[in-house]
């Protein structure tokens, strides 16, 4: 297993060197951006459920199951997620540049042209995300947690 440490808040990859590409990615997102922003430490820790990360070029995915102490980030998909976002790479790491304010309860991001483009995808199903409207509050903290635009 993989751990790296956030403002004591660990990251680890479950499956450690054995992670898929999607997972690694998310960790490493995960990792430096709840070490360069830890107020974020106390979204994830609001996370109660799973959250799934399909990547559609790879076809591969993962979950992270965000706990009081650590998060974990899984191969596959474990558990039941709250929240399943199938995009393309680019469609992540265009996700990932959304600015978001107040843990992700307030989605400024979208009100820009690379929120629109985001928002856009979405609409047209290129861009899924499975639990939008069940789970409206995970899904815009997942994106909070994802996203390297300082909030």
């Amino acid at each position: 297993m993989t751990t790296a440490e956030a403002t004591s808040y660990p990251v680890t990859a479950y499956d450690g060197d054995s992670a898929n590409g999607v997972a690694n990615v998310v960790a490493t997102l995960l990792m430096q951006n709840l070490s360069s922003y830890p107020h974020r430490v106390k979204t994830a820790r609001a996370m109660s459920r799973p959250v799934t990360i399909y990547s559609t070029d790879t076809e591969s995915a993962c979950t992270v199951v965000f706990g009081a102490d650590e998060a974990v980030v899984y191969n596959d998909v474990v558990g039941k997620p709250s929240v399943t976002v199938m995009a393309s790479v680019e469609q992540i790491l265009e996700v990932s540049q959304l600015k978001m304010k107040w843990g992700g309860l307030l989605p400024v991001g979208f009100f820009t042209k690379r929120g629109l483009g985001v928002l856009k995808e979405i609409l047209t199903h290129r861009l899924v995300v499975k639990g939008l409207l069940s789970h409206t509050i995970a899904s815009l903290r997942t994106i909070s947690l994802l996203s390297v635009a300082d909030s």
